[in-house]
């Protein structure tokens, strides 16, 4: 296994970094940031920032080495950062001969009125890279992703000549963008042209070179996506978000989203159905194996295991477990209703009876009713409380390590399958030494301590989400 995925393995099991800490648009920039070969980021912020963000709240494993920032103090907030800022860009050059700077605003420079434009006027023709700044510009999270992706559109995609039946494959940063080779694959045999995977360890001229596609395949319309759409004619096309029956993860799922594709570029269809049935035969041997046993499962949208163990390999899942309260802090109580709704509905039409629901149970109650419906396995994460399962003889097939094996393919179906069988042939550890920890009720990943420092934090982070 590479370096980099024994990191994203370790961290991205870490119950603490994306709950306790504070993320902010700083890491959704740098995160950004970090995808573009060549780019050395500043913060026009004070030096707490920049120390802070060494470690990516988003991604742990992913490490900012080189994040120099403009140490600004209370005199530059009253009497502004330019000198400072326009001295930090000219010393990374130097420093770093880097082929993209990129200038990310924090709150002081925010709430001072910085003036980027007229920095970048004044030292353009002073150095060799191109430099850009953050915007700011976003309305929706992740903000400080959304807000570096727009600065990209706006300051570095250059208008192109389109080509034809060309697509790029847009993914935000915290999706594995190198889990596609599967998808390019299929979408060249279907006769189309991929521009590029975005982003991913990308040039600057691989970013200029975005508009020559005549679609985007996005999660959703972004800011930068509509504003690719109006500026340059690239229009966009997202999968169903909220729609159980359609998740990417399932056959039929991902066989329909390849056909609204063709439908948008007039590509070849009879590639899907020939890929569809080879993934189909391969999941034959797991179907064989897993078909009938008993799953329970927790939320599960467009891109969980659920829906591919009941619909492509004949799971049943007599036990729904819905925890509302994470969902609660995203999304209004119509939305998680909906959710709920949606999951039971389907259910029921692949298995021929309704699953016991339980809301925001207990560990005790969870385990009651998966004992009385002989439950094998849990579909879950860090809302289920894993070594009382485990005490229990009940298996957890945990959605962090759902994450690390996604594939974007038909034989993303076999890959859950594959890792289902795993976990259902072994016999659970009971005796783990992280066993020995009391964990929070409210929270079951976390201690009692960090429990409550979360509750702390998360009651003041989201206190007006949904208003």
């Amino acid at each position: 296994m590479q370096y980099k995925e024994q990191k994203i393995r370790i961290c991205s099991n870490l119950p603490l970094h994306r709950q306790s800490g504070v993320p902010g648009k700083v890491c959704g920039a740098l995160r950004i940031a970090n995808q573009i070969k060549g780019c050395v980021p500043i913060l026009h912020s004070p030096v707490g920032c920049a120390f802070q963000r060494k470690i990516n709240t988003f991604a742990p494993y992913e490490i900012t080495y080189n994040l120099p920032c403009t140490n600004l103090t209370e005199v530059d907030t009253v009497y502004g950062g330019h000198e400072k800022l326009v001295e930090k860009v000219l010393e990374v050059n130097k420093k770093y001969h880097p082929e993209l700077i990129l200038i990310i605003s924090t709150c002081a420079p925010d709430l001072i009125g910085e003036d980027y434009d007229i920095t970048l006027d004044e030292v353009r023709d002073m150095i060799d890279a191109k430099i850009i700044y953050d915007t700011g510009n976003a309305k929706r999270a992740p903000v400080g992703m959304q807000s570096a992706l727009y600065s990209l559109a706006t300051q570095v995609m250059e208008e192109q000549d389109k080509i034809e039946k060309s697509l790029n494959i847009c993914k935000l940063s915290y999706h594995r963008t190198d889990s596609v080779d599967e998808f390019v694959d299929i979408l060249e045999e279907m006769g189309a042209h991929v521009n590029g995977v975005y982003f991913n360890n990308n040039t600057i001229e691989d970013i200029k070179n975005i508009p020559r596609a005549e679609l985007n395949l996005v999660d959703f319309p972004a800011d930068w996506v509509l504003y690719a759409e109006k500026k340059f004619g690239t229009k966009y096309l997202m999968p169903p978000r909220l729609k159980i029956e359609d998740s990417l993860t399932t056959l039929n799922g991902f066989a329909k989203y390849l056909y609204a594709i063709a439908g948008a570029l007039d590509l070849d269809t009879d590639v899907i159905e020939k890929r569809k049935k080879e993934a189909d035969e391969k999941l034959e041997k797991y179907r064989k194996k897993l078909k009938g046993k008993k799953i329970a499962s927790g939320f599960s949208v467009h891109g969980g295991a659920m829906q591919t163990l009941i619909e492509d390999v004949g799971m049943e899942c007599p036990v729904l477990i819905l925890k509302t309260r994470r969902m609660n802090l995203m999304m209004k109580d119509d939305a998680v209703k909906h959710i709920s709704n949606s999951m039971t509905r389907f259910i029921e039409n692949h298995q021929g009876y309704a699953p016991e629901v339980l809301i925001n149970p207990t560990t005790e109650e969870e385990i009651k009713a998966m004992k009385e419906h002989g439950i094998e396995l849990c579909v879950g994460g860090m809302e289920n409380n894993m070594f009382e399962y485990l005490r229990n003889g009940i298996k957890l097939f945990d959605m962090r390590r759902m994450m690390q094996i996604s594939k974007m393919g038909f034989n993303n179906s076999v890959n859950i399958a594959r890792e289902t069988y795993k976990i259902v042939s072994k016999e659970p550890k009971s005796h783990l030494l992280l066993g020995n920890i009391e964990y929070s009720m409210r929270n079951p990943s976390l201690s009692n301590y960090w429990a409550d420092i979360v509750d702390i934090f998360q009651t003041c982070w989201h206190c007006d989400c949904k208003d």
